[in-house]
């Protein structure tokens, strides 16, 4: 097996935790996403136009435009039409209601889990685009957050369902970027491994999943069985739709992606200076996000961010991503404590409390909030250099 160099101590460290799945990951690195690569392969002579009216073709399912489409394309969403046999609709309505029960704590658990994912090599690729740390830092946030709303509304992931086709498009960017990246000749896949590799993708996955419902247990989410399976469902099958590697899905068991989380994360190369600076480009969004103008109010919710992020990712991580020093000592008991107290105001007074999480959800829906959203690809590598999309 031919090991990319930047992961080979984090494999030696990894074979000690768990040496199957760490070959495993490492063997992913070295992979894309043969069919969405093969799409994008086959769609790149064609103007940008056409590509979009392809594309948006296949995702409305206009077969006579789709007629037109290179065959790969068509494959594609043949092949991803319906379902597959293991997805049950039903079982995943216990995920939904967690969520929507607790909001409020999935919002800081989703944007800790996005720096997880930032403090690995994932990281390079997207700093590479300079996207996340320029104006369309943003948008992309933005994008992201959409997402995470919409795979989690009823019907969402049908196949008409905005978070399907949410989660397709994503699929497909990552393989625009992969070739952007390819061809650009500034990435060694002998150092690096494959840009947005099955492995990342696999991690990601793993992190939005698991990772996040143990982040917002941290914060005082109290999840039943059911609750934690049909979130798990909801990746499970999301992370399909966007490519990941279906033997890393792990049937959607909470208990083996999270080995799959302490493996591949320990595979990854310590972050460096593309991780922190992503990363604080995340946390400097958040008060923008959260429609503050004011620099003393900006600089505080920061800060606070900032805090609650080093006590849910560890010094260790904070330190390495520049995240300033500051004391956690019983922040996140402060904080469950806090929660609690919510539950005593819906009992209380179920109306209040009502107000105060849809205030919270409020919040989610305005920081996702994008009235151009469409199915473009990135027709450039530098953010700056490519057309809206």
């Amino acid at each position: 097996m031919q090991i990319p160099s930047a992961y080979t101590a984090g494999y030696e460290r990894a074979r000690s935790l768990n040496p199957t799945l760490a070959t495993k990951y490492v063997e992913q690195t070295v992979v894309g996403d043969p069919a969405a690569d093969a799409v994008i392969e086959a769609l790149a002579p064609y103007d940008q136009g056409e590509v979009h009216r392809f594309i948006n073709a296949g995702m409305e399912g206009d077969s006579a435009v789709l007629a037109a489409a290179p065959r790969q394309l068509r494959d594609f969403f043949d092949r991803i039409e319906a379902a597959p046999e293991w997805f049950n609709p039903d079982a995943v309505i216990g995920g939904r209601r967690a969520f929507h029960r607790y909001s409020d704590l999935f919002i800081p658990a989703f944007f800790v889990v996005t720096l997880q994912n930032a403090a690995t090599l994932i990281s390079k690729a997207f700093f590479m685009t300079g996207r996340v740390r320029t104006a369309h830092g943003l948008r992309r946030i933005r994008q992201n957050t959409r997402h995470f709303i919409e795979i989690m509304l009823p019907g969402a992931l049908d196949r008409q369902g905005e978070g399907w086709k949410l989660s397709v498009r994503i699929r497909l960017v990552h393989a625009q970027v992969r070739r952007l990246l390819r061809d650009s000749g500034n990435w060694d896949e002998s150092v690096n491994g494959v840009p947005i590799s099955a492995a990342h993708l696999a991690l990601s996955s793993a992190n939005f999943s698991a990772t996040m419902i143990r982040q917002s247990e941290r914060l005082g989410a109290r999840l039943t069985a059911d609750e934690r399976a049909g979130f798990m469902q909801i990746w499970r099958y999301a992370s399909w739709l966007i490519g990941s590697p279906e033997e890393l899905l792990f049937e959607g068991d909470e208990g083996r992606t999270n080995e799959l989380h302490r493996v591949g994360t320990a595979c990854e190369p310590p972050p460096g200076e593309e991780s922190a600076t992503i990363a604080n480009a995340l946390v400097g969004a958040v008060p923008v996000m959260a429609g503050l103008t004011d620099p003393a109010a900006q600089q505080k919710m920061a800060g606070h961010v900032y805090r609650v992020s080093r006590a849910l990712l560890g010094n260790e991580v904070a330190d390495r991503l520049g995240f300033p020093k500051q004391q956690t000592v019983g922040l996140l008991r402060w904080l469950r404590l806090s929660r609690q107290a919510y539950g005593v105001l819906h009992h209380l007074s179920p109306r209040l409390a009502r107000r105060w999480r849809g205030r919270n959800f409020v919040f989610l829906l305005d920081a996702s909030m994008l009235e151009d959203l469409s199915y473009r690809l990135p027709d450039h590598l530098r953010a700056e250099s490519a057309s809206p999309w």
